[in-house]
């Protein structure tokens, strides 16, 4: 935006600072129209889904197949006041919890060292890429029939759903260091546990945090179909319970919980998402 001065008269640098003053207010006023205007969107659309779903339910398609908003609502709110809900809410989490650490972990503990022997990892990696092409769903009842149908299958299935993803991110990223960062970093006298720390963790930091942020939802996924397969708490048997006394709403209702719970999940992970802004875009691998 240029502006200008009228003859003889001389520039006045507040005109300046008035001039950008307007254009950050202006910038700032069509920030905030638009998300305004996603938000409302975001309402209309669930709404507009609400009302066509009331109205095709018993004229268009069968109760059956697809309950009705008020008995969905209904159900979430017999659970939300049943201890026995939060029960099974908690058992989900956990078993999503301790599998996503356990996975994440033992995926970074074992790239680590492969990704600095290049050939050992040349040797071993048919082997993980066999393991990661076995779907993890085909797993369950393996590790059900091993374990039981307690807490340890639905962490085990989780950890699996992480692992691969975090173990192949953090190989790329620790693959990323520039040569000449560690060539100058070994000419400064620096020991490998401070190469490692100073140069080839904040190089891969950004992939590792990448994966993690995806595999968190992933998690919970692996617990679920755990708790399908075979299971007498969770979240999954909630659903599976509903599926087989043909109580639509109660089913529909136990999607909802978990897409809820994804939602939660994905806006804890969001200071993830700023602490990665700081580096360039990371291209995930196995993420899908």
């Amino acid at each position: 935006m240029t502006t200008t001065l009228a003859p003889g008269r001389r520039h006045d640098p507040s005109d300046a600072g008035r001039v950008v003053a307007d254009e950050v207010r202006r910038a700032m006023s069509a920030r905030r129209l638009r998300r305004w205007v996603v938000l409302l969107s975001r309402i209309a659309i669930v709404a507009g889904t609400l009302v066509g779903w009331s109205l095709a339910s018993g004229t268009l398609i069968r109760p059956l197949f697809v309950s009705t908003p008020s008995a969905v609502a209904e159900q979430l709110l017999e659970w939300s006041v049943s201890a026995d809900f939060w029960f099974h809410v908690r058992f989900t989490l956990v078993a999503t919890g301790l599998g996503f650490l356990s996975g994440a972990l033992a995926a970074v503990a074992m790239a680590w060292p492969l990704a600095l022997r290049r050939t050992t990892f040349r040797v071993v990696e048919p082997y993980f890429l066999v393991g990661y092409s076995v779907p993890a769903v085909a797993l369950g009842p393996v590790f059900i029939l091993w374990f039981g149908i307690g807490l340890l299958p639905k962490v085990v299935l989780a950890a699996y759903f992480v692992f691969f993803v975090v173990f192949v991110n953090t190989v790329e990223g620790i693959r990323q260091v520039p040569p000449g960062l560690l060539d100058v970093s070994r000419v400064m006298g620096s020991s490998t546990w401070q190469t490692m720390r100073s140069v080839m963790l904040p190089s891969a930091l950004p992939y590792i945090l990448a994966a993690l942020r995806i595999t968190l939802p992933a998690a919970m996924i692996g617990a679920v179909v755990g708790e399908f397969i075979a299971s007498n708490r969770g979240i999954g048997y909630l659903t599976r319970e509903a599926a087989g006394r043909y109580h639509t709403a109660g089913v529909i209702a136990g999607v909802i919980v978990l897409a809820a719970i994804v939602l939660i999940l994905g806006i804890a992970l969001k200071p993830l998402s700023r602490a990665l802004r700081w580096q360039p875009e990371v291209r995930l691998r196995g993420g899908g």
